[in-house]
């Protein structure tokens, strides 16, 4: 049986359609649907059934990604033995993290580390999903919560503290919010309902659920800029909203929620040269934006 098979069926399972599998893997949604033809027809089973919501496992489909998903933790184990061992500080290493992230902290401390060594290929990758350091989607991870992973290496670098903006301009119009009231009146700049482990979800209902949600996104850039356009009010990363131009900081009469930083790798990489360097410059890196992460509340 073909790896390269198993590797395009088990996409599609994930995605659940052969253009999401496509985008995941890199190719076109054409070679995605020939694929998984051909492999049905050597199989002489059907993997997935057409539905209106895209494409479900088969009976045999089901029992097939259970012996796939093991012979690929063994295809990974192996790469991750065998990967990069001979080439030092040269080579790619993949960062992963949330797009406000990536743009306002790792772009802003990465180039020192591009500079010191010059052969070292960085990707840096803004995703709202977590891509997987098992199945070595990424070799680096920065999250807001802890891994559930075994196999992961994980450590606190810092704390991330939120609170909730408005521009000068909306509060013109709009006045200041009346917390007790839950911002009756107001306009409201949310985060997406398909994303949930996100600080706003408990904190936010008692303060803002009487406002009206405007607009929701899945990535707090876009949000700053449009409470800095004057939207209406979002709760943000402290160093994006005290960075934002024109917005205020408001005051609710609950704290703001904090969340611990965490870095990760899988442990069969940690050991390798480009990949630990990575590692220890990040850490140093995050460790002296600390205060604006999470600056002290006057």
């Amino acid at each position: 049986m073909n790896w390269d098979d198993l590797r395009f069926f088990l996409a599609v399972a994930r995605h659940g359609s052969h253009s999401a599998a496509a985008r995941a893997l890199g190719v076109t949604q054409p070679t995605i649907g020939r694929r998984m033809a051909a492999f049905e027809r050597e199989l002489g089973a059907r993997l997935f059934v057409a539905t209106r919501l895209g494409q479900e496992l088969s009976a045999t489909g089901r029992e097939l990604r259970v012996h796939a998903e093991r012979m690929e933790l063994d295809a990974l184990a192996a790469e991750r033995v065998s990967a990069g061992r001979d080439l030092g500080m040269r080579g790619k290493v993949s960062i992963t993290a949330s797009e406000w992230l990536v743009g306002a902290v790792l772009a802003p401390l990465i180039a020192p580390l591009s500079a010191q060594h010059p052969e070292l290929e960085l990707e840096l990758i803004s995703e709202a999903r977590h891509l997987s350091l098992m199945r070595r989607e990424v070799d680096i991870a920065l999250r807001p919560s802890r891994f559930e992973d075994d196999d992961v290496v994980e450590r606190k670098v810092a704390l991330i503290s939120f609170g909730l903006y408005a521009s000068e301009a909306y509060l013109a119009r709009h006045g200041q919010p009346d917390f007790a009231r839950r911002c009756e009146g107001h306009r409201l700049i949310a985060m997406s309902t398909a994303l949930t482990k996100i600080p706003d979800l408990e904190w936010l209902p008692p303060l803002t659920g009487k406002a009206f949600v405007a607009i929701r996104c899945n990535g707090r850039e876009a949000m700053a800029s449009l409470a800095s356009a004057g939207v209406g009010i979002a709760c943000l990363p402290r160093l994006l909203g005290d960075r934002a131009p024109g917005l205020q900081l408001l005051g609710p009469p609950s704290a703001a929620p904090e969340r611990p930083l965490w870095l990760g790798v899988h442990r069969d990489l940690r050991s390798l040269p480009r990949v630990r360097a990575t590692l220890s410059f990040l850490a140093e890196a995050i460790a002296r934006v600390r205060p604006a992460l999470a600056p002290e509340v006057a």
